[in-house]
């Protein structure tokens, strides 16, 4: 806003003076007090004769207020840095003095009355009525008669009449003149206080005690109070600061000042408003002080004081912050001082014109302001275009016109004054973070650059783009337009017209006054001097617009604006002549210039011309090479009077080194271009692959030819690099040329011939020297040359041709041009030698650029004979591999074998021959883990169609598992070595459990006596007592083994193995027959049952604990089929507790055979404890069976004793179960005994069961 007086457009702040503040020097008067009417004749003068507050303690006090200062915050509501809230201050600093701006003007001096003719009777002498001294009533005042605002009013609110006074004053803590200080106190507050109630202005009045010492005042309450009821001052007009206070604190301090000001400061601009809205509403125009003087000149019309007093009205509300009820006053005075009766009746020529235009100017911004700060952004757009149209119509009908400078100034002005008006808002739509920190899953957005209509416009109603409030660097960069504008027509002006006033006559003067629009811009002379006079820099101008501009738009992500921003710089840092600054500038933005990609090269010409420029008045030859490759395209506008010639382009300069210039093909507009393709998609190792390079020309029609020296092109995979190097003097004659077209067959040196990577299996890669061939590389306008050549790989995979370097050595500079093939593909044409010339084939491929090299074939075959579908836990696996040579030559020959499985470990591979055994980890035969691959087992050369035979064993583990077996044979042919061929064999094996079992345990009635408790065995001296000496007990354990082999198996042997007996006890396992060891042939889905006795005995009496086994089952087994190697399978059983301490009920069945159906059942009770037990037993009933025996009986078992209680069943039906219940309780611990079955019987969960033969 720099050309409008500071106080004028400046945010409004409630003034808050700091009255004895500080330093205690005089505050030197500055320019507004100056230029105050009458301030120092009849200001109100305040003062105190008692020192500043300054030392520590008060420059923390002013530094914290100056922290609260919001007169940099920004121009919205928000609360922010220096704001109470939403509502912020400014302070002034006076000492101790302070001027008051007068009331009222001076009365006019004692003159006669003027007579209203010559001769006739005079006015009878009336008593002058005073105003304000900047009323357009008062003689003093620059407004007389019938001015309607000055920026000095608005500058004696905000600097000159404060809203509230803070006076400080130091507080001594002395007692011996403690009550002397507190006297002088109370008479200078209390004469300060009469000073300004005598000034008539409501400013609320704060006083503040600074404790100046450093020691403890003994009664300082009691001291401010005094001072408070001799001052008739609150605790909210008068506050103590006591000494040593922290940062934290003193800023406290001054909140709290601030807070208890506030309201008053608001109520204080209110009665402003009341009273400048009681003149208003009055609706007569005050008498004048002095009346003019009739014919002259005449006073401010009605409609004048409508505008005057509709601003105050709108500078009060805005120190209020109601900023809508501001808006809506500043739009009625707005509208009221474009009527006729205000800015229409003002001539062009008089000065009010240029203060009337000023204050239009002042009205509309504040009005965007208060707009902009109420979230009205379509409404502010829209309201800076009505002033800006309003602006051009009055210039055009009553001022110079819109053609002059004066005119493209103001706009360029305008369009400045909207963008720094929304930087100092701070539209939150236009908030850019200092830094943006992407996340993981979502990728930053780019902030807004315009913001939405607001509410009050309908959604349906379509709006121009132009009405929409765009960003600071729109506004700017229509700034900078209209400044190149104003300099284009500040330029057309004639000589004549540039003349300072001192050297032109007086009518060339007065004609120049209404031909140039001077408001608020130099005059002619100075915008735009003679020769060895001061100009107007506009150059300086742009080019800080533009770069405001360039950052804001760099800001919001709008690259293409914000490089076109940066050229119109660097084109203003060249007309400056300031070279090397354009260059830093320019020269990166020319390298990675987007427009190319976009195709605006109208832009890229221009561009490229000025980098031109800058490199020849620098000398710098690597650009000026590189810019000149580029001015050589055809897609640049060319010049009649321009001779394109590269080797000429260094011609007249300096230049020490040779320059060398590699240029990206991205970075330039393309003279050449390139394009590569291969014949096929898919190609094979050791065969010829056909592919053609294509040159594609793109210089002016003008220019000269261009010889390359080399053309390098290079793959991504097992290719090896091609170069073709220029051969002008060898014509071939393959050479076949048709139009524009020319076709070349390069053959490759024989030298270096191997192209790509050899290995072998003995060896690792080794890359060859690239080829080399030779061609004519000489290109003129509008000549395409294809280069074809045949390329052989040795390796497999993707090939990719990637880019190709064209390559040009000169005597004066070399020069690199980098084509990349993968996105610079021309076209996908194949050219073929035809019998009437060349022709041209369309090729259907998505890819030319990429070819798949495929594996040779191999005709190595490799067998498994043998192999079975499944192989079984705990087996020796042996695996023959057969590997028979089907090439038409020897070749040598070696394996790597792979077993991969699901498991952790995966068993170690071994290789068996008829004399020795390779293992392929002999350091370890730990098993490896999943995936590892053994070394490579050498099988030696093998000559055409042999056949040699190899055995793979290992060892199966005990769970079941599927492993994949991979053998990948890795071959050459003795007559070429570096080509390696893989022939990769996999087979799936599959482990399963051959034996499965189930096991079931049953208690029995061992046969041994029991140990009489009552007696005790004599053990003689000699004599070695047994280690397990408790009781025993006998059980039975059956194994079901069952077979889901794939084939019978030959099971050798089975065994019970117990693996370990805790507590001391002592067990043995007893095979009930001799069957165990005895062979049998198992076939798959059969089964077989063996069963085996335990004889357990406890470590001694005294042990009443548990004893707990661990058992397993041992079969010994082998193929059917095989006759060596025999498998040991393991079988874990359950765990089986033995109960030594607990009483129990064993039930066993006998069925005579003479008796049948009857049936004998014997319910043994056993008390292993060392305690008397009575067991109460009952039998129930049922209609299944009679029975004889002891319906109810209770037997008494003495310590470590048993007996048996025998009972009769006569089943009422044969061939079915029976279920005798016995209930069996211990009637000391009040336990029910479970029943276990033992002999002939068994039991499930619902009790024993009895099996009845039939008859």
């Amino acid at each position: 806003m720099d050309g409008y007086p500071a106080h004028y457009v400046s945010h409004n702040l409630p003034l808050v003076v700091l009255f004895g503040l500080g330093s205690t020097d005089p505050k030197p008067r500055d320019s507004i007090e100056e230029q105050y009417p009458l301030l120092q004749e009849k200001g109100i003068y305040i003062s105190s004769d008692l020192p500043s507050v300054s030392g520590l303690a008060g420059q923390e006090l002013l530094d914290c207020f100056h922290d609260f200062d919001a007169k940099d915050a920004a121009w919205n509501n928000r609360p922010g840095k220096g704001k109470m809230g939403a509502m912020g201050f400014t302070y002034r600093s006076v000492g101790r003095a302070f001027t008051l701006p007068p009331h009222k003007a001076k009365p006019p001096s004692a003159s006669p009355s003027p007579t209203t003719e010559e001769g006739g009777p005079r006015r009878p002498s009336l008593t002058p009525v005073l105003h304000s001294p900047l009323s357009p009533l008062s003689p003093e005042s620059p407004l007389y008669p019938d001015g309607i605002m000055s920026s000095l009013w608005f500058s004696k609110h905000q600097w000159l009449l404060p809203s509230a006074l803070i006076s400080f004053f130091n507080f001594s803590i002395d007692p011996n003149s403690s009550t002397l200080q507190d006297n002088k106190l109370k008479t200078e507050i209390n004469a300060l206080r009469t000073s300004i109630t005598a000034s008539s202005y409501k400013l609320r009045l704060i006083v503040v005690l600074v404790c100046e010492d450093s020691g403890a005042d003994p009664n300082p309450i009691e001291r401010v109070a005094n001072i408070r009821r001799g001052t008739s001052m609150d605790s909210k007009s008068l506050f103590y600061v006591p000494s040593r206070l922290s940062i934290i604190e003193t800023q406290a301090f001054v909140g709290t000042i601030l807070a208890s000001i506030q309201p008053s400061c608001l109520e204080y601009y209110r009665d402003l408003s009341k009273h400048a809205r009681r003149k208003r509403n009055r609706a007569t125009v005050p008498p004048p002080t002095v009346p003019p003087i009739y014919g002259t000149s005449q006073t401010l019309s009605g409609q004048g004081w409508t505008v005057r007093y509709e601003t105050k009205l709108g500078f009060f509300a805005e120190f209020r912050q109601e900023m809508d009820a501001a808006s809506r006053n500043y739009e009625t005075a707005y509208e009221s001082l474009l009527e006729r009766d205000v800015f229409e009746s003002i001539a062009s020529w008089s000065p009010r014109f240029d203060e009337t235009r000023l204050l239009a100017d002042v009205l509309a911004i504040r009005i965007l302001r208060c707009l902009l700060w109420t979230g009205q952004t379509t409404s502010a757009v829209q309201s800076w275009s009505n002033h800006r149209a309003s602006m051009q119509d009055l210039v055009d009908r009553k001022g110079k016109g819109s053609g002059t400078y004066g005119w493209e100034a103001w706009e360029a002005r305008w369009s400045a004054i909207m963008a720094e008006l929304i930087d100092k808002v701070d539209v939150p739509i236009f908030h850019v973070p200092d830094q943006i920190v992407p996340s993981e899953t979502v990728s930053p957005e780019a902030p807004d650059i315009y913001a939405i209509p607001e509410k009050a416009f309908s959604s349906d109603e379509r709006l121009p783009p132009w009405d929409l409030l765009h960003h600071e660097g729109y506004w700017l960069r229509r700034s900078a337009q209209k400044t190149k504008a104003r300099r284009k027509l500040a330029l057309s002006m004639p000589k004549e017209d540039r003349s300072s006033p001192g050297q032109s006559p007086a009518s060339q003067i007065a004609s120049k006054s209404h031909l140039y629009d001077t408001y608020l811009c130099p005059e002619p002379h100075k915008e735009y001097g003679l020769p060895g006079h001061a100009s107007f820099n506009h150059g300086a101008l742009l080019i800080k617009t533009l770069q405001k501009a360039a950052g804001q738009f760099s800001k919001r992500h709008q690259d293409r604006a914000a490089k076109r921003m940066e050229f119109e710089m660097a084109r203003e840092y060249m007309r400056a002549g300031r070279w090397e600054e354009a260059m830093d500038l320019i020269k990166p933005l020319w390298q990675n210039l987007s427009w190319r990609k976009e195709g605006w090269w109208k832009l890229v010409e221009e561009m490229s011309w000025a980098v031109r420029a800058c490199a020849r008045h620098l000398g710098d030859g690597e650009v000026l090479v590189a810019v000149e490759w580029e001015l050589l395209s055809n897609l640049l506008t060319p010049r009649s009077s321009w001779q394109y010639d590269i080797l000429k382009c260094l011609e007249g300069l300096d230049i020490e080194e040779k320059p060398i210039a590699t240029i990206p093909y991205d970075s330039t507009a393309p003279s050449l271009s390139a394009g590569f393709t291969f014949r096929a998609t898919d190609g094979r190792v050791g065969e010829p692959i056909q592919a053609q390079l294509t040159i594609h020309s793109h210089l002016h029609a003008n220019s000269a030819a261009i010889r390359l020296s080399e053309l390098a092109l290079t793959f991504e995979g097992g290719i090896a690099g091609l170069t073709i190097v220029d051969n002008s003097k060898q014509r071939a004659a393959l050479d076949i040329s048709k139009g524009s077209t020319i076709f070349y067959h390069i053959t490759f040196d024989k030298t270096s011939e191997d192209l790509g990577t050899t290995s072998s299996p003995s060896s690792v890669s080794e890359t060859t020297k690239p080829l080399s061939g030779s061609a004519d590389l000489v290109f003129s306008p509008g000549i395409d040359k294809v280069f074809f050549f045949v390329i052989v790989p040795h390796d497999s995979g993707g090939v990719v041709a990637s880019r190709v370097c064209l390559g040009m050595r000169e005597e004066q500079f070399d020069l690199n041009i980098i084509v990349p093939l993968r996105d610079h593909v021309s076209r996908t044409s194949w050219w073929l030698q035809g019998e009437t010339g060349l022709l041209r084939e369309k090729l259907d491929l998505e890819h030319p650029c990429s070819i798949n090299i495929l594996p040779k074939p191999p005709k190595m075959q490799i067998t498994f004979p043998g192999l079975r579908k499944a192989y079984y836990t705990d087996e020796i696996v042996e695996i023959q591999v057969e590997v028979t040579n089907q090439e038409m030559e020897a070749t040598d020959i070696g394996v790597v074998v792979q077993l991969i499985g699901n498991t952790q470990n995966v068993p170690v591979i071994h290789w068996i021959s008829t004399s020795y055994i390779e293992s392929s980890n002999k350091a370890d035969n730990n098993p490896v883990p999943s995936g590892t691959i053994t070394s490579e087992h050498s099988l030696g050369r093998l000559h055409s169609s042999a056949t040699r035979s190899k055995t793979l064993v290992f060892q199966a583990s005990s769970e079941t598992a599927e492993y994949t077996l991979e053998l990948k044979a890795h071959y050459h042919l003795v007559s070429d070595p570096h080509t390696s061929i893989v022939k990769v064999e996999t087979k799936e094996l599959i482990f399963i459990r051959p034996l499965d079992s189930k096991f079931e345990f049953r208690p029995h009635v061992h046969s041994d006596p029991w140990p009489n408790y009552f007696h005790v065995d004599d053990v003689d001296d000699g004599r070695t007592v047994s280690k397990s000496s408790g009781i025993k007990q006998e059980w039975f354990v059956t194994a079901k083994l069952a077979s889901f082999a794939l084939e019978p198996l030959l099971v050798q042997a089975i065994r019970l193995n117990i693996q370990d007996v805790r507590h001391g006890a002592s067990c043995q396992a007893i095979a009930s027959d001799d069957t165990s060891q005895t062979a049998i042939i198992l076939d798959p889905n059969s089964s077989v049952e063996r069963d085996f006795r335990l004889i357990v005995q406890d470590a001694t009496l005294e042990d009443r604990g548990s004893s707990t086994l661990r058992l397993e089952l041992e079969v010994r087994w082998k193929l059917r089929t095989d006759s060596a190697n025999i498998v040991t399978t393991f079988m874990p059983l359950p765990h089986l507790t033995i109960p030594f301490g607990e009483p129990r009920v064993l039930a066993s069945v006998q069925k005579p055979t003479t008796l049948a159906p009857l049936v004998h059942v014997l319910y043994t009770v056993e008390n292993p404890s060392v305690h008397l037990l009575n067991f109460q037993l009952s039998m129930d009933s049922s209609e299944d069976f009679a029975f004889s025996g002891p319906k109810i009986v209770t037997v008494q078992l003495l310590p470590l004793s048993r007996h048996t209680v025998r009972y009769n069943l006569l089943p009422a039906r044969s061939g079915t179960w029976i279920r005798p219940n016995l209930k069996v309780v211990d009637v000391g611990f009040g336990k029910t005994l479970k029943v276990s079955a033992a002999d002939g019987c068994k039991g499930d969960k619902l009790g024993l069961a009895i099996w009845v033969d039939e008859e």
